[in-house]
């Protein structure tokens, strides 16, 4: 059964402490740039990996899979190569030119394979093709020839029925073979038996799928072969040469896409490098601590690292807001004494009232012992709730500010304000007139 994340329960675990014996997920974990591995929030050792968690299967992205030689690189590359490979045939050592253009493709199909295992679903940049060809061709052809011994040795000693099973055998572990030079590029340890089995082993019943997906690719361009006499003789040779070239990169693709679903089972990990996984920045890292302390309720932590992003971040309104949001749940009133005026200015300056009105009226109710005591605090949210239809929190936060803070600036408009709102009710007709006769006397004075 699959474990999930301690944090995230509907999330695959794809990281694991030994010292906290945490399961984790790919948002838990302190991945920063100047971390060689992602480390543990808490005790800040090196994850375990635990695989990249959900991978759509090999077999449900043939789609995407057919599509993708087809990027402008690979498209030309394939052209190109298929042009050249044409043209050889008419120049004078065309052996030699044959085996250094199959050498690329063969070099471009296995970087393609190791880019695949390692995450990447773009192709990698024909560069990968240039160099190291030749010499990669060389040693596909010495494991042809120690494959085609074997089976030879196998039929002259043990008889023709052991030298076809040895035939069958090499040819349904070739893939693997082709799988562990591209990912060692060690010819001894791509034919080493046991690694060849550990690989088969570790994939299981889809290592024959893929199998299955070679025959029917090797089918259809021997079909397509056939086909070929319909086409002008001057371009056959290019068309099936790049029919060959684009099915070889589309299985080295499959093939690497296999080893990349089946990291686990095969004892490495990899992430998918399409630019979702990449490593985030530092406030994204602060807020995903701030996130696994909140949920093992280890809240004065998760207050200090509020602070220190807050001061790193003192215009982002969505911050600030998360940090709101904390201290009413946890009725942190010290913290909440020094925050909420700076949160009410950034409000303010992103013309969010309603937001004002609304947070100062949750506070009251979660803190009613909560007292405001600088005026222009007092006066911000009564504006605020007065245009929000609250008069009476005008009337609240206003009544007695001119004995209170006599030297405010905007004491003027305070009081007017508080006169407006008294008018909404009738009853306070005569303070709404004495409010109005102090502004008068203010006017004057």
């Amino acid at each position: 059964m699959e474990q999930t994340c301690q944090f995230h329960p509907l999330e695959p675990a794809t990281y694991f402490c030994t010292a906290c014996e945490t399961l984790c997920c790919d948002d838990c974990v302190d991945d920063a740039r100047f971390n060689p591995e992602p480390r543990c929030f808490q005790c800040n050792r090196t994850l375990e990996p635990r695989g990249p968690g959900n991978i759509e299967p090999f077999w449900r992205r043939l789609q995407q899979s057919f599509r993708y030689p087809l990027a402008t690189q690979s498209l030309w590359f394939i052209l190109i190569l298929s042009v050249l490979c044409s043209v050889a045939f008419y120049i004078p050592f065309a052996v030699l030119i044959y085996l250094a253009l199959f050498g690329s493709v063969f070099k471009y199909c296995l970087s393609c394979l190791s880019f695949t295992a390692e995450g990447y679903m773009a192709p990698p940049d024909i560069t990968e093709a240039y160099e190291g060809g030749f010499r990669k061709l060389l040693v596909l052809i010495a494991m042809l020839f120690v494959t085609g011994l074997v089976i030879n040795l196998t039929n002259s000693f043990l008889g023709s029925a052991m030298g076809g099973m040895m035939a069958l055998l090499v040819t349904l572990s070739f893939p693997a073979i082709i799988i562990h030079y591209a990912i060692s590029e060690s010819m001894i340890e791509s034919l080493n038996p046991r690694n060849i089995f550990d690989l088969i082993h570790s994939i299981g019943l889809p290592y024959g799928l893929i199998l299955a997906f070679i025959f029917i690719m090797m089918g259809s361009v021997a079909v397509l072969y056939q086909l070929v006499a319909i086409i002008p003789s001057s371009l056959d040779a290019i068309f099936l040469f790049a029919v060959t070239f684009y099915y070889a990169i589309v299985l080295h693709h499959l093939m690497g896409y296999m080893v990349f679903q089946f990291q686990t089972e095969l004892g490495y990990s990899a992430r998918l490098q399409d630019g979702s996984s990449t490593r985030r920045g530092g406030h994204a890292i602060a807020m995903a601590k701030i996130s696994t302390l909140i949920k093992q309720a280890e809240f004065k932590d998760a207050t200090k690292l509020f602070r220190e992003q807050i001061a790193l971040n003192p215009d982002k309104l969505l911050l600030h807001s998360r940090f709101f949001e904390i201290l009413l749940a946890t009725k942190n009133a010290e913290a909440m004494i020094e925050f909420f005026p700076k949160y009410i200015r950034l409000l303010e300056s992103n013309n969010r009232r309603d937001l004002i009105s609304r947070n100062y009226k949750r506070l009251m109710a979660k803190m009613p012992d909560f007292e405001i005591n600088n005026p222009e605090l007092k006066f911000i949210i009564s504006k605020a709730s007065f245009d929000q239809n609250d008069a009476r929190i005008a009337i609240k936060l206003l009544h007695g500010i001119h004995k209170k803070h006599p030297d405010f600036k905007d004491l003027i408009p305070a009081l007017t304000l508080l006169a407006e709102a008294l008018d909404e009710y009738p009853k306070y007709a005569d303070h709404a007139a004495a409010c109005r006769r102090l502004i008068g006397k203010l006017d004057d004075a």
